[in-house]
């Protein structure tokens, strides 16, 4: 009789055991996906802005939250190559992974729900393309799973340890990007919704959980009011930017930029609504998901912001796929992961930068012929390219330092500026400039904190879109070095200018576009920032 229990204990111990091993397995997965593919092409426009602002440590900024500043700077300890910048962001979308699996594990499901639902993150495409890149989406769907993975481990177990976690992964997904704010207050809301009577109770279990995510958050809420907030400024200038939605546009990207892994979330959010055991509490899930959604749409936002909000679902509908498919034979099971997988492996060229760049034009060409199928190649401007975006913003950063280098050494000017109203631009010509390079200084984005207020009278290389007719008048003497014309990239048309002593009327229009961005700038006029030479 003694003897049967511990091999009971032993059995499940071994089952459990083999769960976190599979659900570890699928993380190291994820992570070699894009451990070859880490150097292609470049660095992203984006990567290159936080590389710059990483050089310094802050708590915040006009326009981001400063974390992933933060992991930029831990990176640069691994050198200046394009895999050093990217490993952190890899590993974190490898812990998504694993938290999918663990969030499977917590509704029930074993081994065959934990293949499911890991698979089809690894094979949505919109995952895999906001995987690698050095930017705050990959840290922001981590945040989201992990918020949610402790919100349901205290559901079930009711250990204060993980709201505490909650309090963690939220205030650390806000110092990553405030949009996980609108997760947790959706889920507050539906919260209110079930369970109005409980509300006294929980909020004095949340008093010691929210003091810590007050103390995580207090030195960016002070900085962000010493600089009077302006973050509400720069997304109210983003929605202004977005001047309409094509809801059908909208409603399409959310039900196919998974890829077939749609079939999966789908029937996840299905199951969590009717739930196996009818508990109305499981319906905050999906009805916050729903809310999320329709919030992103109205502020106008992109839906992947939030792409945290779906690991869920994947764990769900991969609980609910396994029952169905436990009733029927393994052909149908085999046939099942290998449509998963398959349409995974089409997107990749798609969405990763898995081939040389002429190739990958060639490979997607013959995709949109067979398909007609066209979404990937649609720019932000509403324009299209034979590249999608993102590829074509990891290209062209090193040629047009190069240029601009070229260009300063015709004048021996020590205190020559360079200028540019792209925050994209002055990135990458800080990453890629040489010791020749002047001084690159931007009034947009957060390199407008170390921008000097004061330019009249200088010599400046000024980069911009502006025809020369809209810049002779701005100095003494306006001298167009080259216009930039590249294939498939926001770089194509940029006028390289030569300002020999600009004039006030440029002064003008440089505080115009300070203030523009951020109001306050009005009163950093009167004071030179991190401004010497």
């Amino acid at each position: 009789m003694d003897y049967v229990k511990p091999q009971k204990i032993s059995g499940t111990f071994t089952k459990q055991y083999s769960l976190h091993l599979l659900i570890i397995l699928f993380g190291v997965f994820k992570f070699c996906i894009h451990l070859f593919t880490m150097e292609a092409y470049g660095l992203h426009a984006d990567e290159l802005y936080y590389i710059e602002l990483s050089r310094s440590f802050e708590w915040g900024y006009l326009d981001i939250s400063p974390f992933v500043t933060w992991m930029g700077r831990i990176s640069s300890i691994f050198g200046n190559a394009v895999i050093s910048w990217r490993m952190l962001p890899c590993l974190f979308s490898a812990f998504t992974v694993i938290l999918t699996g663990q969030i499977t594990r917590l509704l029930g499901g074993k081994q065959l729900a934990v293949s499911i639902a890991c698979s089809a993150l690894i094979c949505s495409p919109a995952v895999l393309a906001t995987s690698y890149l050095l930017q705050p989406a990959v840290f922001d769907q981590f945040f989201w799973t992990l918020l949610t993975y402790a919100l349901l481990a205290y559901q079930k177990n009711r250990q204060i340890k993980y709201l505490y976690l909650a309090s963690a992964a939220f205030s650390f997904g806000m110092l990553n990007k405030y949009t996980i704010l609108i997760y947790l207050g959706s889920l507050g809301i539906a919260y209110l919704f079930f369970k109005p009577k409980h509300i006294l109770i929980d909020l004095k279990k949340l008093f010691y959980p929210a003091l810590l995510s007050i103390a995580i958050l207090l030195p960016n809420i002070i900085w962000q009011w010493h600089h009077g907030f302006p973050i509400l400024h720069y997304s109210s200038l983003v929605a202004k930017g977005a001047l309409y939605v094509d809801l059908g546009d909208y409603l399409f990207q959310l039900f196919f930029f998974h890829g077939a892994s749609v079939a999966v979330w789908t029937a996840g959010l299905i199951f969590l609504f009717f739930p196996k055991e009818n508990i109305p509490f499981q319906r905050i899930w999906p009805i916050s998901f729903l809310m999320v959604v329709l919030i992103l749409l109205l502020l106008k936002g992109k839906l992947y912001y939030g792409l945290g909000a779906f690991p869920l679902f994947f764990a769900s509908g991969g609980y609910c796929w396994a029952i169905m498919l436990k009733q029927l034979n393994k052909a149908a099971r085999v046939v099942f992961f290998i449509v998963l997988y398959a349409f995974g492996a089409l997107s990749l060229p798609l969405v990763i930068p898995l081939l040389p760049i002429e190739v990958s034009r060639m490979y997607i060409a013959k995709m949109v012929k067979m398909t007609s199928f066209t979404r990937p190649l649609l720019w932000e401007d509403g324009t299209s390219g034979t590249l999608p975006q993102f590829f074509a913003d990891m290209t062209g950063w090193e040629l047009m330092a190069k240029k601009v280098e070229r260009v300063a050494d015709r004048y021996a000017d020590p205190k020559l500026l360079v200028l540019t109203d792209n925050y994209a631009i002055a990135g990458g010509l800080m990453f890629y400039g040489g010791q020749n390079m002047p001084r690159v200084i931007s009034v947009h984005n957060s390199f407008l904190l170390s921008s000097p207020p004061y330019v009249t009278g200088k010599n400046i290389i000024y980069l911009s879109k502006d025809s020369p007719s809209k810049v002779q008048d701005l100095a003494r003497e306006v001298k167009l070095a080259e216009v930039i014309k590249m294939e498939n990239s926001q770089l194509s048309g940029i006028h390289i200018y030569m300002l020999i002593d600009v004039n006030a009327r440029f002064q003008n229009k440089y505080n115009s576009d300070r203030e523009t961005f951020y109001p306050q700038a009005k009163r950093l006029n009167a004071q030179p920032l991190k401004f010497e030479l």
